[in-house]
């Protein structure tokens, strides 16, 4: 039966309208709803790149007022750490554009940005998921900036010169009563420190005691690197130019020439020192057998080389004699030929062997193992490097720049501990201390010159907001510090951070990769 003309008529304007129809719903999705889908599968990446980059910005901004007081080298960290912190900008501008491209309004983008950045604490950094391969690139740059590389490791050969240090490291006979060797303070449980706030003083007379009050022993990973130019917290053991003694300088009236570094400088300090391992003098210590003379450092080391031809300590893992030792180390036959030299050098030889902080997840992702890096560890690397500064004083491979700051802790005790006055003896000194290397540091707890705090995580809130903490001991008033501590504290930290919690614990992720694989402690 034939199609009537009205019916045809009314057949295609229904399909016309149906096709309008669907060309206004397919308009209405790509000006209306797929824009909004869009910003919708994306506004969580906008919002945190967002929160990101104004982070970055204000950090940067808020550092200006300090610059003034910053040495060069410190001004010229900052600008690469603010360098790296501002690189989720470029990824905020790109994603910002590829928005607008398509079809997302301006003002949708105006206020999830408001909306992201109007919180401080920054919410939305919580939510912040980095594809691998910009973090990897984001992290190569920081390593390109700051010059990254991994330690070389150094082979584990067990030579002459390697036995004799292990065996002078592990035996109480070094100390003049024989009840204490360097393995007493430096434990192997604990990463080389020894889990206490402050070192174990032996009961001297007080006029045998140092000035300096107990300390945090410190731990004896990479001393052997070339970047190591002081040692103790006040850094009264420096490498400088001093041509008639080696280039070491030792403040305890010891020639240095013939010590090939610093570490074997420090190895036999603590031999002549009362407080540490000679104890107290007299009859009953042969290291020190006149009471009543002050002890020449040469001296009691002559003493001790005479024990050690003379007498030997069962159970050391080393069972060759000290005259052998010398021997087959230096060619020695004697003890009228062996010199603080030898200890040292022996002593340090070990050490540097023994002690090797290389072999860490961090090392592996510097030499090319991009999955040696949990995606935490890399965020933390990058507020490291970043926006958290860390870099400034924590620079180097060994993460320290060996200079002097305060970074705000409080004495609890009733002697000032006046930190690098004691080596140079100038005002402006009292109460800055050396920026301690970082390998390790997740072993070696507890923290700071003084040990004050117990955990890593409250070790970097301190740095963080160093006159809070002031105010906290201060509200007490047991232990108020005093107004020159404050004006003590490093410029680099009183610039305003916004560090969150969340990122603090990325930090504590990234310093976990610096761990040795082998190295011991007590901390999980």
């Amino acid at each position: 039966m034939p199609v009537s003309p009205p019916s045809l008529f009314i057949f295609l304007f229904r399909v016309a309208v149906i096709a309008i129809g669907l060309c206004l719903t397919i308009w209405l999705y790509l000006t209306e709803l797929h824009p909004r889908i869009l910003l919708w599968r994306k506004e969580a990446d906008y919002r945190s790149l967002a929160a990101a980059c104004d982070q970055a910005l204000r950090t940067t901004e808020w550092a200006r007022e300090i610059r003034d007081r910053m040495t060069p080298t410190q001004e010229l960290l900052l600008d690469r750490a603010f360098e790296i912190g501002r690189l989720p900008c470029n990824s905020y501008a790109a994603l910002k554009e590829t928005l607008l491209s398509k079809g997302v309004s301006h003002h949708a983008l105006a206020a999830q940005h408001l909306s992201a950045t109007s919180d401080l604490t920054y919410p939305d950094l919580r939510e912040m998921h980095i594809g691998a391969d910009s973090l990897d690139a984001q992290l190569h740059a920081a390593i390109t900036r700051f010059g990254l590389t991994p330690l070389s490791l150094k082979d584990y050969v067990q030579a002459p010169k390697f036995r004799l240090g292990e065996k002078l490291f592990h035996d109480p006979l070094l100390s003049g009563h024989e009840d204490r060797s360097c393995a007493t303070c430096h434990k192997a449980e604990y990463a080389t420190a020894d889990g206490a706030a402050l070192e174990v003083r032996l009961s001297v007379p007080s006029d045998l005691l140092s000035e300096v009050p107990a300390r945090n022993v410190p731990d004896l990973w990479n001393r052997d690197h070339n970047d190591v130019s002081t040692m103790l917290w006040d850094g009264r053991l420096q490498a400088m130019f001093a041509a008639d003694q080696g280039g070491l300088v030792l403040p305890d009236a010891l020639a240095t020439t013939d010590f090939e570094n610093l570490m074997a400088l420090q190895s036999v300090r603590p031999i002549f020192t009362p407080a540490e391992m000679l104890g107290k003098p007299g009859a009953f210590n042969d290291l020190a057998p006149e009471a009543a003379v002050a002890q020449r450092p040469e001296d009691v080391l002559a003493h001790l080389v005479l024990r050690l031809f003379t007498e030997e300590t069962s159970g050391l893992a080393v069972k060759e004699t000290y005259g052998e030792l010398f021997r087959d180390s230096y060619g020695l036959t004697t003890a009228d030929e062996v010199r603080p030299a030898h200890l040292g050098n022996a002593l340090a030889h070990y050490i540097e062997i023994e002690f090797q902080s290389r072999d860490t997840p961090w090392d592996h992702y510097l030499a090319g193992d991009m999955t040696a890096l949990t995606e935490d560890q890399k965020r933390g690397a990058l507020l490291f490097y970043g926006i958290g500064k860390c870099v400034v004083c924590h620079s180097g491979n060994v993460f320290s720049d060996f200079m002097f700051h305060s970074v705000g802790v409080p004495d609890i005790r009733d002697k000032k501990d006046l930190g690098r006055y004691y080596a140079t003896g100038k005002p402006r000194d009292r109460f800055l201390f050396r920026t301690p290397p970082l390998r390790n540091v997740t072993l070696t707890a507890p923290y700071f010159h003084n040990g004050q705090v117990n955990t890593l995580a409250e070790a970097i809130k301190q740095h963080l907001a160093p006159y809070r903490f002031a105010r906290e001991y201060a509200e007490g008033g047991e232990h108020l510090m005093e107004s020159v501590e404050v004006e003590a504290i490093s410029s680099i930290l009183t610039a305003p951070n916004i560090i969150s919690g969340e990122q603090v614990h990325l930090i504590l992720a990234f310093l976990k990769s610096l761990e040795d694989r082998k190295a011991g402690g007590r901390n999980d």
